[in-house]
């Protein structure tokens, strides 16, 4: 196959023109490979590419390794950016998992809008191997996706090279000169994936001439099945946003209300429980009274129904004293990290509401939470009121309203999340305005 028209007309299909490229660069044979053809493909269609070599200390080579990245990308005119991590050796989760979430870390971090990941067949193939083993369901047998949002951030991974062998690359490698490292720990069968890639899979090629090929096809044809119980779970209440809530229906049974409640976990980034776990949820989550009182612990946050919807709670809502202090200064920005587990607020502009433009020249801008006592004036033609009334009335329940993240000048309050803007922050009718959306943050997942 000829890699630069492969990759060419990837870029064309996935990615808008000019779109900013890092590449996530090991310094192994597979992103060198990468980086030599997105370094050249990807000007010539507006890309600014860079790289990023996340070092995690780990190996005795590492200075090493970060030397060969950076050699390559001063070859080919790259910036390089060589981000330092510290991964806990004694991590509960074990070193392996622990590298892969610091390296996830670094990546969601970037300023790029995407991160080009260098997994291949033979990747693709060994992970689709290890989730079978694992006992995994439609959604894990999908595979890697060649671009997908990466949880938290506002960066999505490519994987331009999912349908290429690994033999090819190594090929390209030879062809273009291109020197790469070999991490040693690749070589140990220790670890699952490396015993898949030394012991079993020279005994399928051996057998099953083709068996890459046909997991990467049956991944398609399980990521499109996984695709339609998506769209059937939005029927039967699952939300399409984090944060909205699943809809539950009594009269939903069986397989259909597993379906719906496995697309929420999902969606919130939770993990998936048990076959016997999850029948046991559902059947409280589904089958309780309206009145009830339903909350289920799980994955480090807590479900919690309330009027016919289950919301996902963690942190504050978990339990946490209402109160509890933070303060994150706002200076204008149109995007504001309000902090672990809170989320964050983004601005759009508008014309004649939100927060008017001309109330926004005072000092002291901020984001808190909740203390107690606020008074919340909404309408301009009528008094201030309690914001504890406001929030009833809005049905905002009550496990939530200790992590809405309010909006201050000076001490006035000016914006509550699903309340709205202050009277006398107002957009005038044709004035311009900024437009305030609190993005909640869902408790966070291992990504593939």
């Amino acid at each position: 196959m000829d890699l630069e028209a492969h990759l060419g007309a990837r870029l064309e299909a996935a990615l808008a023109r000019g779109t900013a490229i890092c590449v996530g660069l090991s310094g192994g044979l597979d992103s060198m490979v990468l980086l030599d053809l997105l370094a050249r493909a990807g000007p010539a269609r507006g890309h600014r590419v860079s790289a990023v070599h996340v070092h995690h200390g780990l190996s005795p080579n590492a200075d090493d390794w970060a030397a060969a990245c950076a050699a390559a990308c001063a070859r080919l005119g790259v910036a390089l950016d060589v981000r330092r991590v510290s991964v806990e050796r004694g991590a509960p989760e074990g070193l392996e998992a622990a590298a892969r979430a610091a390296r996830y870390a670094a990546y969601a971090a970037r300023p790029e809008p995407v991160v080009a990941l260098a997994h291949h067949l033979d990747d693709q193939a060994e992970t689709l191997l290890l989730q079978l083993l694992r006992g995994t369901g439609v959604k894990g047998a999908a595979g890697m996706p060649e671009l997908r949002a990466l949880s938290g951030s506002a960066v999505a991974l490519f994987r331009p090279l999912l349908p290429i062998a690994r033999s090819e690359l190594r090929a390209h490698a030879v062809r273009r000169g291109i020197a790469w490292v070999e991490d040693e720990s690749n070589a140990s069968k220790a670890h699952d994936r490396n015993f898949l890639r030394h012991e079993v899979a020279p005994r399928l090629d051996a057998r099953f001439a083709g068996w890459r090929e046909a997991l990467a096809r049956f991944a398609r044809h399980a990521a499109s099945a996984e695709e339609l119980l998506g769209e059937l779970a939005h029927v039967d209440g699952a939300p399409r946003r984090p944060g909205e809530g699943l809809r539950v229906d009594g009269r939903l049974e069986g397989a259909r209300r597993a379906n719906a409640l496995r697309a929420f976990l999902a969606l919130e980034g939770l993990p998936m429980p048990t076959e016997p776990r999850l029948a046991e949820m559902a059947r409280q989550l589904y089958e309780a009274r309206d009145d009830a009182r339903i909350r289920i612990g799980h994955g480090g946050a807590m479900l919690v129904r309330h009027r016919g919807l289950v919301h996902v709670a963690g942190g504050l809502e978990a339990g946490a004293p209402e109160g509890t202090a933070w303060r994150v200064d706002w200076r204008g920005e149109p995007d504001v990290d309000l902090g672990p587990g809170r989320g964050r607020v983004r601005f759009e502009s508008a014309v004649g509401a939100g927060l008017g433009a001309g109330a926004l020249g005072g000092a002291d801008w901020h984001f808190a939470p909740r203390r107690g006592g606020e008074r919340f004036r909404p309408d301009a033609g009528r008094p201030s009121r309690t914001l504890k009334n406001l929030l009833r009335e809005a049905a905002v329940p009550e496990w939530q309203r200790a992590r809405l993240p309010l909006l201050f000048q000076g001490g006035r309050l000016a914006w509550v999340p699903g309340i709205g803007v202050a009277a006398e922050f107002s957009c005038a009718p044709g004035a311009p305005g900024l437009v305030p959306a609190w993005h909640p943050a869902a408790p966070e997942c291992a990504p593939d």
